[in-house]
């Protein structure tokens, strides 16, 4: 199905931040736009605004001037909402306000035609709950845009049960035709992204509350191992302290108080007294001309061992193996469960969520823990946690091995799960939650994540790749901590049996 543009007029209702990117996006596919706000001192400034993107586009040779001309003549501003009746797509773009949002799009509905769809770009409410108030609730979808919308490719196309499928499957089509890529996602609090997203931030908090490590720390492991863009830390601050911790309130209390979703205190008190990130200054960094941020705390450089003993293969991931093999440490292979062991006799395993020192008791011998990462051969840092028994002589070897092979070593207070490797779990328990509740699919759920928040693989598709028998381990060793916070969901149980 190909629609159009030329012949296939489009409304944005509200001309804020999201509405003027939405019509850009739109305009810029050949449609002709319709952008209305109750302000024209608001529509002025969103003209402008687009101009002067677009304006940057030319100087960067993205566009041509002929482009530039072209889509901003496909805008139109309008004084009233009456105009808005000959448009055969609405994308409401308002405030996030859901009595308002009913009551504009109650209004719309009654002076456009009865087959127009009306989209809303609602971010978490319940689309069941909007189209109550609806005459014909099965021509409203949701289309959540991600901000800067001209920029970031994820729409999710939200339906409430009576979102006709045709409808869907419209606005699914209209997205792809304008450059995006869409994902079908069923009415739910906090739709995909918002949902699944909520442990890289929740369990960073939990982190820092346990005294684990500093905030410069957990955003340079989840960097550098993890592979994820930005840190926690770094992105709460960017996005504002107050609007992550509302989401993670409003999604917390959406699904009843579940521990899973519980918000941090450390933030509420961050947002209590005015710290809310880059917008104030300051928050969990300090932002301005005189700013001194604390960077990650990397071990001082130590000599690498004579050789290292490679203890079979077990959960040692294949990356972990090539890294050891290619490097100047001699390496001698034994059988064995998938150690790395030093001569005097301390071994390296993988985290599962259980502290090392909770290893070393269980299996009687000393043990070093290492993080999870995206890729041990390209990853840049490797992070260690040692029981606290450990003797230091044998931490430093640990230490100098990786150092050996070029990476920077994080050694980190022992905590259960480290960092990525607890984050990554949860965030596959999330999203195997959203596809077992029929929310989205498998696809759908890792395509959001990566395109909605950059993620630099799909929840599912790392759980995977790690094993979902790694996953299922440590999600079972956390729940001795917390047994709601961590609890397995089915679907990885079952991913892990047949797997």
């Amino acid at each position: 199905m190909q629609i159009e543009a030329n012949n296939y007029l489009v409304a944005v209702l509200g001309a804020g931040t999201m509405g003027e990117g939405i019509a850009q996006t739109v305009a810029s596919s050949g449609h002709p736009v319709m952008l209305y706000d109750v302000s024209q001192q608001q529509l002025q400034i969103a003209i402008e605004n687009i101009a002067k993107r677009l304006e940057r586009s030319v100087k960067k040779e993205k566009i041509t001037t002929e482009k530039r001309d072209q889509i901003l003549e496909n805008i139109s501003p309008q004084k009233t909402l009456g105009e808005l009746a000959k448009a055969k797509l609405v994308i409401e773009a308002i405030i996030e306000d859901l009595t308002i949002k009913q009551t504009v799009l109650c209004e719309v509905e009654s002076l456009v035609a009865e087959d127009v769809t009306l989209a809303t770009n609602t971010s978490s409410f319940d689309l069941n709950k909007m189209g109550n108030v609806l005459k014909r609730p099965q021509h409203l979808v949701g289309m959540h845009f991600f901000n800067p919308a001209p920029v970031m490719a994820l729409v999710e196309i939200v339906s409430s049960k009576h979102t006709a499928p045709l409808v869907a499957d419209t606005v699914f089509k209209l997205s792809e035709q304008w450059g995006k890529s869409p994902v079908h996602v069923r009415s739910s609090p906090g739709f995909i992204v918002n949902r699944v997203a909520r442990p890289f931030y929740g369990e960073a908090l939990e982190i820092i509350k346990e005294n684990g490590i500093y905030a410069a720390d957990c955003d340079a492991i989840m960097r550098d191992c993890g592979g994820f863009r930005m840190g926690p830390f770094e992105l709460m601050d960017l996005i504002g302290l107050d609007v992550n911790y509302a989401v993670s309130s409003q999604i917390w209390e959406s699904y009843h108080r579940h521990p899973r979703f519980e918000p941090s205190v450390l933030q509420k008190e961050l947002v209590d007294s005015g710290q809310l990130g880059r917008k104030s200054g300051k928050g969990f960094f300090e932002y301005g001309e005189n700013e001194v941020n604390s960077s990650a705390k990397n071990a001082k450089p130590t000599p690498a061992p004579d050789s290292v003993i490679l203890e079979g293969q077990g959960k040692l991931p294949k990356s972990l193996q090539k890294l050891l093999k290619g490097g100047s440490v001699p390496v001698q292979n034994n059988s064995g469960d998938g150690n790395i062991r030093f001569s005097e006799g301390t071994i390296v395993v993988p985290s599962n969520g259980k502290s090392s020192t909770e290893r070393s008791s269980e299996i009687g011998q000393s043990v070093i823990s290492i993080d999870l990462c995206l890729d041990f051969e390209y990853s840049s840092r490797v992070v260690l946690a040692p029981a606290q028994e450990c003797p230091d002589k044998d931490l430093q070897q640990a230490v100098g091995l990786f150092q050996s092979l070029g990476k920077k070593v994080s050694v980190i207070k022992d905590i259960p799960g480290m960092v990525v490797t607890r984050t990554v779990a949860m965030l596959a328990n999330e999203s195997s939650l959203l596809v077992e509740e029929e929310v989205a699919d498998v696809a759908g759920v890792d395509l959001a994540m990566r395109k909605g928040v950059n993620y630099p693989l799909g929840p599912l598709e790392w759980a995977e790749q790690w094993g979902w028998h790694s996953v299922v381990e440590t999600l079972e060793n956390l729940a001795q901590i917390n047994a709601e916070r961590y609890k397995t969901s089915e679907w990885l149980r079952t991913r892990a049996n047949i797997s």
